[in-house]
């Protein structure tokens, strides 16, 4: 409970400072009324209370790791596929305000993306170091109208898995 109010109080008094700082690595926008005004590079900005926000975002290099993916090779090879995606912001506007959670949306863009990569290949052509400049250049393009820019996509796990039918064997025991 006195958490909660510590953070409404936190959360008044910023809205209430004339200021806001922007660090190095930030970029921003300032919303004036809840419209957009501008894009607010790092340094200090100041701003009408109550009136003004200034929305800040992160624009240097970053990580995104995306989940293993169970696939199947054109020569039925089922293979699970585990990525990487670098990237950076390059368009701050579009980032925060044309795009709702833009990192999932970056995430579902890269798998759906290998996926159709992967499984238009064989497991030989799966191994092929091309592969990762193929996925960067499609996965590149598609999320640039999100403000964002590609660096590299790599597959940190590529390897084939056995399935095993566990109800067909428990159903076969019992039928012995």
């Amino acid at each position: 409970m006195i958490e909660r109010l510590i953070d409404i109080l936190t959360n008044w008094a910023s809205s209430l400072a004339p200021f806001v700082i922007v660090n190095p690595y930030e970029e921003g926008v300032l919303n004036r009324a809840g419209k957009f005004r501008k894009v607010v590079s790092p340094g200090i900005h100041f701003k009408i209370p109550l009136i003004d926000e200034i929305i800040t975002q992160y624009t240097v290099m970053t990580t995104l790791s995306l989940p293993a993916q169970s696939l199947y090779t054109i020569d039925k090879q089922n293979i699970v596929v585990k990525g990487v995606v670098k990237y950076k912001i390059s368009d701050v506007k579009i980032f925060l305000l044309e795009v709702y959670d833009a990192k999932d949306a970056i995430s579902d863009m890269a798998q759906s993306i290998i996926k159709n990569i992967i499984m238009s290949k064989t497991m030989e052509e799966c191994i092929d170091a091309e592969i990762d400049n193929t996925l960067t250049k499609k996965v590149r393009a598609e999320v640039k109208k999100w403000g964002v820019e590609v660096n590299q996509v790599t597959l940190t796990d590529l390897a084939p898995i056995r399935s095993f039918r566990l109800i067909n064997d428990v159903i076969s025991n019992k039928l012995d």
